[in-house]
């Protein structure tokens, strides 16, 4: 009985700890991924989820990567490169939101529009906030991080 609990336990804990590319440096949640790949960095600049402002930083441009689970974002990048691999860090990631009017006797009041992920995940002791009710943001962006910046083989055509 006490090793179906310890599993129940363990097996809990796992499916709802946060994703180990999301740290925490500065007080800013950062995602850091190492990819190897020996293809130049510089064809990442025909994601055209991305904006560049120099070959190797810039910025996600406001998506949803078309998932009902996740708010819009935006965010910024910066690619490290090495012989056969980069790195990409992905920091100031801020979430948008459609505002919400209230109206209440002649007082007319906005709700705020966009928040930091830092505001929604960290917690008061510095740490990442675990998930909630099963949700997990961090899992859930993951994929669409590593996805966004795995740069794409281009497939020759004979025609």
């Amino acid at each position: 009985m006490k090793n179906i609990l310890l599993l129940l336990i363990f097996i809990t804990n796992i499916s709802f700890s946060q994703n180990k590319n999301f740290t925490i440096e500065d007080k800013l949640i950062i995602w850091k991924l190492v990819y190897e790949d020996s293809t130049n960095i510089s064809e990442l600049k025909n994601n055209p989820r991305l904006e560049f402002n120099t070959d190797s930083t810039g910025y996600i441009k406001k998506t949803n990567f078309e998932d009902k689970k996740i708010n819009q974002l935006t965010g910024e990048f910066k690619i490290e490169s090495k012989k056969g691999k980069y790195r990409v860090s992905i920091f100031n990631i801020k979430f948008f939101v459609e505002p919400v009017g209230l109206y209440s006797g002649g007082i007319s009041m906005q709700t705020i529009s966009e928040f930091t992920i830092e505001k929604s995940l960290i917690r008061k002791n510095g740490t990442i906030r675990e998930s909630s009710l099963g949700y997990n943001l961090t899992e859930t962006l993951n994929p669409h991080f590593i996805e966004l910046f795995t740069i794409k083989k281009k497939i020759k055509s004979e025609w």
